[in-house]
């Protein structure tokens, strides 16, 4: 079953849930034989007794009778109720299974898989793998180590042990050997309310004997968010979380955000080959702390899921007006945490991660109990919706929000430059009430405030191309006449340079373009991450009024524009590439612009070209024209849309600045020598002549003769 699939069937589903429980019983009971890879596993070999005597020594240990463990409670198998409206005003709607306490599935009943769609975005649920058949329970309790010993609670192994309470209160026990009680265990799922995403775990140690009892909670946290059906620009998802400096270092009260931004695989670690030579996954991996958080002294204040659009964030909870000291922001009470995977042998985009607390281990003296809680954020990627929770404003949680596409083009996509992006963004479409209006006048923007950049940099290259094209048969010549004389060659060369007034800095007049670069890739990343360009039809969803609904073409301008769709067995997709799931028009028009583009902006061959530069003139168009737009193909509508009015408008631009360049004559070879002349040698000239100059005074100091460089690694022996 997919993950967003919807439950409806629940006999079906509690046959799920049980091989499931199951499943996860079996996972944590078999991490010990990892243990070389587990920091804390969830089971500790009971000591073996030795019959061993100083005057007798017996070939073979006999048979250790097993010792009696406290065992959970049976109790009447019950159907959970269901936290929250699934078409309602809750921000969340949960289901729960009776094994583990744990959740069946976690929706948001304002958000959907598609436009039209009825299936609501489910950011949680219970994860079987089809090879292995281990099951993944999202917040679950796997069981209660008590005085060293295991206790499985998960109620897969017999008759249920939990039984609810009330909705999303559940209640457990654990018996001792002579079966006695011994531990009450209370599990509450409590929603945020209605202008709040998320809900609180609470779980509670009861000690029910006449003894202190040594006891630590072993559960798991949440799992990987379902993979994204279009995976255009790879996978989305990631691992960020919030920390608290060392104490010594700590001058305040604000939280830390990891800035690293690792992709999911980090977490996954590396393939490490078996035995037998396949090379898997390590099923048990520490996620806090770790070798470089312990390293650096970081305290944990948070933790999140996240990706392209929405978050899994667990938190501590406090009141953010009465914060007294910065360790009031720490999660406390999980003890250390560790990542386990469903399937180490499969690859990274199928494999499925769940993290376990293993708790800490606490005394609960008689008749007292000892309570744990954390509060789960899972919604949207959204800062402002975020800020208005004062809880995760106070905890820097909205900086989980990145407008950054990560890998090589990371760093340079400055923070402060896409948020400026966005929030012009957001002020253009309260203005116009349209994202892809907005998206348009952007482009606008950001073309206006780049213009003298651009308009320098293309009449420098315009100019420095007309001068190489005029003096190339002066070129050929020179090469000719000193074909063996290298150094001959140069120095005529530089003459030749001189002589017709042409600046070599020149040749940097497409370096501005790049330096441009930054504030493209910033743009494009915005319009990547940007939540609110997700099912928000483009032109005021005039496709959509005109087609009754019917045509889905520019209904979301998060996905590609859908204009013809193909049918189902038609549908294919490649990593990075993304899914392609019907015909799409706008890459199309956009090969069509950028071919326009090109053919404004790359001059015509010329005489004194050769077959190779032309070869190269065309192999820019073909890459331009045919392999971008083909790249583009299952992009984002909102993407392609930023594309098409970019090249319209450098079109336009292009064609001004060259008007105006001829009106002036700027691009009169004679004109350009005579006003180079005129200003006299330009910066690069000048740098050149004094270099010239300084090798002429080495050449004096040294006799007429060019000094010798001693050579370094003899001069180093």
């Amino acid at each position: 079953m997919k993950p967003n699939h919807p439950m409806t069937n629940t006999r079906h589903l509690l046959g799920r849930l049980t091989r499931a429980a199951a499943a996860l019983a079996l996972l944590a009971l078999a991490t010990p034989v990892m243990a070389q890879e587990d920091p804390m596993p969830p089971v500790e070999a009971a000591p073996t007794q030795s019959s061993e005597t100083p005057t007798q020594a017996p070939t073979q240990a006999p048979p250790v009778a097993a010792r009696p463990l406290p065992s959970p409670r049976p109790a009447e198998f019950t159907d959970p109720t269901p936290l929250g409206s699934e078409n309602g005003d809750d921000k969340a709607h949960i289901r729960f299974t009776p094994y583990s306490a744990g959740i069946a599935s976690l929706s948001l009943p304002d958000a959907y898989n598609a436009v039209g769609d009825t299936a609501h975005i489910q950011l949680q649920a219970l994860t079987t793998d089809p090879v292995t058949g281990i099951a993944a329970i999202p917040f679950g309790v796997i069981g209660v180590e008590i005085e060293g010993d295991f206790i499985s609670l998960s109620g897969a192994q017999g008759s249920p042990i939990w039984s609810q309470a009330a909705p999303g209160v559940f209640v457990a026990h654990v018996d001792a050997p002579d079966g006695a009680p011994l531990l009450r265990i209370t599990r509450t799922y409590a929603l945020n309310g209605t202008d709040r995403y998320g809900f609180t775990v609470t779980t509670s140690l009861e000690n029910l004997s006449g003894a202190t009892v040594n006891a630590r909670l072993i559960q798991t946290g949440p799992i990987d968010l379902p993979e994204a059906e279009n995976n255009y620009a790879g996978d989305k998802r990631r691992f960020r979380f919030g920390y608290l400096n060392p104490p010594e270092r700590q001058v305040d009260l604000a939280v830390h955000v990891d800035e690293r931004l690792d992709p999911r695989t980090a977490l996954l670690g590396k393939r490490i080959a078996n035995a037998a030579g396949f090379k898997m996954y390590p099923a048990v991996h520490p996620v806090w702390p770790n070798e470089r958080t312990l390293a650096r002294g970081q305290r944990l204040a948070w933790l999140a899921f996240s990706d392209r659009y929405f978050a899994v964030v667990i938190h501590p909870l406090f009141d953010p007006g009465a914060v007294a000291k910065p360790e009031d922001k720490l999660l406390t009470g999980l003890g250390p945490i560790d990542r386990l995977v469903l399937n180490p042998a499969a690859v990274a985009p199928e494999t499925v991660m769940v993290l376990r607390f293993n708790g800490d281990k606490t005394p609960i003296a008689p008749g007292t109990a000892h309570t744990t809680r954390f509060g789960v954020y899972a919604g949207p990627m959204s800062r402002p919706t975020m800020r208005q929770d004062l809880l995760l404003a106070s905890l820097r949680v909205p900086d989980l929000v990145v407008y950054n596409l990560g890998g090589m083009c990371a760093p340079c996509t400055f923070h402060w430059l896409t948020d400026a992006l966005m929030g012009v963004l957001r002020l253009f479409h309260a203005f116009t009430g349209d994202w892809a209006v907005a998206i348009m006048l952007l482009v606008v923007l950001v073309r206006g405030v780049l213009h003298p950049v651009t308009r320098w940099s293309q009449i420098r290259m315009q100019k420095f191309g007309v001068q190489m094209q005029a003096m190339a048969p002066k070129q050929a010549k020179l090469k000719e006449k000193y074909k063996d004389d290298p150094k001959k060659l140069q120095q005529e060369m530089s003459k030749l340079w001189k002589e017709e007034g042409i600046n070599p800095a020149g040749m940097l007049g497409c370096l501005p373009m790049f330096l441009q670069s930054p504030v493209w890739i910033a743009l494009y990343a915005t319009l990547f991450f940007a939540i609110e360009l997700r099912q928000s039809a483009a032109f005021y969803g005039a496709f959509q009024t005109i087609s009754g609904g019917r045509w889905e073409f520019l209904a979301d301008l998060s996905v590609p524009d859908h204009a013809i769709p193909l049918p189902e067995f038609m549908h294919f997709s490649f990593p990075l590439w993304g899914a392609v799931q019907a015909i799409n028009v706008l890459p199309i028009l956009m090969g069509a612009l950028m071919w326009a583009h090109q053919k404004f902006l790359t001059p015509p061959p010329s005489a004194s070209m050769t077959p190779e530069q032309e070869q190269q003139q065309k192999i820019i168009k073909v890459m331009m024209v045919v392999m971008f737009p083909l790249m583009m193909y299952a992009a984002p509508a909102g993407l392609t849309i930023y594309f098409i009015t970019n090249s319209a408008l450098g079109i336009g631009e292009h064609k001004w600045i060259r008007a105006h360049m001829d009106k002036h004559g700027l691009l009169d070879p004679e004109k350009i020598k005579a006003e180079r002349q005129t200003k006299g040698p330009g910066f690069m000239s000048r740098l050149s002549e004094a270099a010239e100059a300084q090798k002429r005074l080495q050449a004096q100091a040294h006799g007429g003769r060019p000094p010798v460089i001693p050579d370094k690694k003899r001069k180093k022996k």
